[in-house]
């Protein structure tokens, strides 16, 4: 496929950028550029991520949207270091005490978050995601938030971030219920299981899932057939959408999405209980992950 020049808003060129944006005909392609991370996003890579859907969205020429990520993984979710940066988790007074940002700092951060979500679900033309490799935290909420999922059979999926103390406290409850039904979330919520792109079509998070390398000429294919239609209809039909969501309460599911994001990540952790933060304070960010996966998929140890 010949594609335009990347570019970036407001800036040069580079691509070497954590996110890139390549326009061909009627196809836009925002693809996560950050392949030896699994295309973790910092904060900031997030924000220019939803400036470039916005530019898309503008393009007249654009009448679909592939999202996808460079290399191995789709999306790995957010990067840890950042979030440790943002929410200074590593931030203590002279007396070498923790210090927390407080509820109003905290909440201001995790609005905007909310408001990145949002902007995929109620972007103005479909956006269809192309998923390999991982998809987890921040890579899953897109895949569940966007038209359409095209996915490879050996795609890995979960909502691994529950195990860091959320238990169901996450973003957009009610897309969840509506995708995959109430026990099925309780599920997922509670175990944080893997799955792959074979499961993810079964249980409705992905349209199709083929054999790994068909799934770039299936994604095209999927959207040069949406982009049959007349882009007014395209715009008009996915307005509508968004107002049927809207009458279950989707709008909602981000406010209170941010404001429990807010509260969950402020948990107090029982002596007996996984603290992934104190984890990582004591044997590094690689090994509490190690830590919190075997802690969630061990047998129990008997009485």
């Amino acid at each position: 496929m010949t594609e335009t020049p990347t570019r970036t808003t407001g800036g040069t060129p580079m691509h070497d950028d954590p996110v890139l944006l390549e326009k061909h005909g009627p196809i836009a392609r925002l693809i996560l550029n950050r392949p030896a991370k699994g295309n973790a996003l910092t904060f900031a890579d997030a924000e220019l991520l939803t400036d470039l859907l916005h530019e898309a969205e503008d393009d007249d020429d654009v009448k679909v949207i592939i999202l996808q990520g460079r290399g191995r993984s789709f999306c790995v979710g957010h990067d840890y270091d950042d979030v440790v940066k943002v929410y200074q988790l590593d931030k203590k007074d002279a007396n070498g005490r923790h210090v927390r940002l407080s509820q109003r700092a905290r909440l201001q951060i995790d609005r905007r978050l909310a408001e990145g979500y949002m902007a995929f679900q109620y972007a103005m033309k479909p956006v269809i995601a192309q998923v390999q490799g991982n998809c987890v935290g921040f890579g899953i909420y897109l895949a569940e938030l966007v038209d359409l999922v095209v996915c490879a059979d050996t795609a890995r999926f979960s909502h691994a971030e529950q195990r860091l103390g959320f238990a169901g406290n996450t973003w957009h409850l009610n897309t969840l219920l509506l995708q995959y039904g109430p026990k099925k979330v309780r599920e997922m919520m509670l175990f944080g299981s893997e799955f792959d792109g074979i499961e993810a079509a079964r249980i409705g998070l992905a349209n199709i899932s083929v054999p790994e390398e068909d799934l770039e000429p299936t994604a095209e294919e999927w959207a040069l057939r949406v982009a049959r239609n007349p882009k007014d209809a395209l715009i008009t039909g996915k307005a509508i959408h968004q107002m049927a969501l809207d009458s279950l309460g989707a709008t909602q599911q981000f406010t209170r999405g941010y404001v429990g994001h807010t509260l969950g990540t402020n948990l107090s952790f029982e002596k007996d209980e996984f603290n992934f933060f104190r984890e990582r304070r004591d044997a590094g960010t690689k090994q509490a992950y190690r830590n919190r996966d075997a802690w969630f998929t061990e047998p129990t140890p008997s009485n």
